[in-house]
């Protein structure tokens, strides 16, 4: 395996920051899928973390350090950081490429007779390769004399990233790896065409482009062959090869579990144990059903508040016997559908509560972590419905944390399905299935639960964060040499 310098470059960092009473900045590990997977991981082999500078703290410490490496100590890890300040340009980069044109379109959530319009796109995608640029100039820096750094591109924000790191270091050694879905070439075309063309050009300038699940490694294939300049496949027992202008390209999907020891840290925590308690205490002897997301418009929750709403008028029995607890994560509130959505999310939860009474529902926007981890052990039912999801670890976190048999309800469209197989799955844009579901998942037998449920906490841990990006490291290894 190579020695040579390992960077990771992505747009949110794994430290977050909270100003003190004296000014004084103070690290803490951020929170989401991204540092899940590789926060732990990078401990065991530490490398640099290069970053956008998202929020005031990150910008203060970009500048104290004059824009170059620094070490961080959150009391969860230590992590060596570059973080880089783009400016002016972030707003656009982020909040009207990255998370509506690519999110929108990677998870197929436009509403094609009136999005996307096609206007509007060539000052933000340009801001979006301005940002992509700074990201690779600082990895390029980071990587100094080494010839051969090996570098780990993450998601969705830096498609464009990898052009300008191969140009610098021809023999860079790049994984880029995507969380999201990818799409059809039907669909990937509702693009315009030159970003088309540069995103795709940013997966050919790697040597291994990684995704969550085969489907997305199929669809991405596809968009090479069809619409890039990839020439021809060659299949093979250690993932996709494709003929690229300067070589091949490998294509690989790696299953990513959950981070279970920093979960039982979280589950042992006084925090923890506080909401567990309070939650037994409101909840009492009825069932529980319970959803964690982020309000991400990919996540579905409103066809899942109306899916438990119909359960209720076709069930009024459960009203006295069911509680379902939605724990909701704002999510890009600086995009208007975002805002909205959590809107619609709230409006329809109190109406829920209002046509059927207070005690049957609570959405939770408080963001608590340790009250998430306590409804995760104590859940009778998880409902987790993504309309598409790369992975949804979620589905995975829960049946690792549970304590009480409880039965997953997993859209058939995330990534977890792949490996989640006891699950109860419905087709996301179903309600009435979605209905049938939680009906089921309610009523299933002691024995059917006990047994699904130790299935599934097994299949959670296939994959953990160190299994997984040794995975990659070895997909990498194998095609540099």
């Amino acid at each position: 395996m190579s020695t040579g310098r390992l960077i990771v470059a992505s747009n949110r960092g794994p430290v977050s920051w909270s100003q003190d009473d004296d000014g004084s900045w103070t690290p803490s590990r951020g929170a989401g899928g991204l540092i899940v997977a590789l926060g732990g991981a990078l401990q065991e082999r530490p490398g640099t973390w290069v970053s956008v500078a998202l929020e005031d703290g990150d910008r203060e410490m970009s500048a104290a350090h004059d824009g170059q490496a620094f070490t961080a100590d959150t009391g969860q890890g230590r992590f060596t950081l570059r973080l880089v300040d783009v400016g002016e340009v972030y707003d656009d980069y982020y909040n009207k490429v990255a998370n509506r044109l690519l999110w929108f379109t990677l998870h197929q959530l436009w509403a094609e007779p009136y999005y996307p319009l096609g206007e509007g796109w060539t000052d933000a995608w340009a801001a979006y390769q301005d940002v992509n640029r700074q990201v690779a100039e600082a990895v390029v820096a980071e990587a100094g004399d080494d010839p051969s750094p090996e570098i780990h591109l993450q998601d969705y924000h830096l498609l464009t990233a990898a052009p300008h790191i191969r140009a610098a270091i021809p023999g860079a050694r790049i994984l880029h790896y995507i969380h999201t879905p990818w799409v059809h070439p039907t669909y990937f075309r509702r693009l315009p065409d030159p970003m088309i063309t540069a995103i795709l050009d940013g997966m050919v300038a790697c040597d291994v482009v990684g995704l969550s699940a085969t489907e997305w490694t199929d669809t991405l294939r596809s968009c090479l062959m069809r619409l890039g300049s990839c020439t021809a496949v060659e299949p093979t027992p250690d993932g996709t090869w494709i003929a690229t202008p300067r070589g091949r390209l490998l294509l690989k999907d790696f299953t990513l579990g959950i981070d279970a020891e920093s979960l039982a840290a979280v589950a042992a925590s006084d925090d923890a144990i506080a909401e567990r308690e309070a939650l037994a205490e409101q909840v009492g002897d009825r069932q529980l059903i319970v959803r964690a997301d982020r309000t991400d418009l990919s996540k579905n929750i409103l066809r899942g508040l109306v899916a438990y709403d119909l359960l209720l008028q076709r069930r009024p029995d459960l009203v006295d016997r069911v509680h379902f607890r939605a724990l909701l994560n704002p999510s890009r509130q600086g995009v208007p559908e975002y805002r909205e959505y959590l809107q619609r999310c709230i409006d329809l939860g109190e109406a829920i509560r209002e046509r059927h009474g207070q005690g049957v529902l609570e959405v939770d926007v408080d963001n608590s972590f340790p009250r998430v981890v306590a409804c995760m052990q104590s859940y009778d039912v998880l409902l987790t419905n993504p309309v598409i999801d790369g992975t949804n670890l979620v589905a995975k976190e829960g049946p690792a944390l549970n304590e009480r048999d409880g039965v997953l309800v997993l859209s058939r469209n995330a990534g977890a399905a792949d490996t989640m197989t006891d699950a109860v799955f419905v087709n996301p844009f179903d309600v009435e299935q979605t209905v049938d579901a939680l009906e089921q998942a309610l009523e299933m037998p002691a024995d059917e639960r006990a047994r699904r449920a130790a299935a599934l906490k097994d299949a959670a841990s296939s994959g953990t964060p160190a299994d997984w990006l040794a995975a990659q490291r070895r997909a990498l290894d194998l095609a540099t040499t």
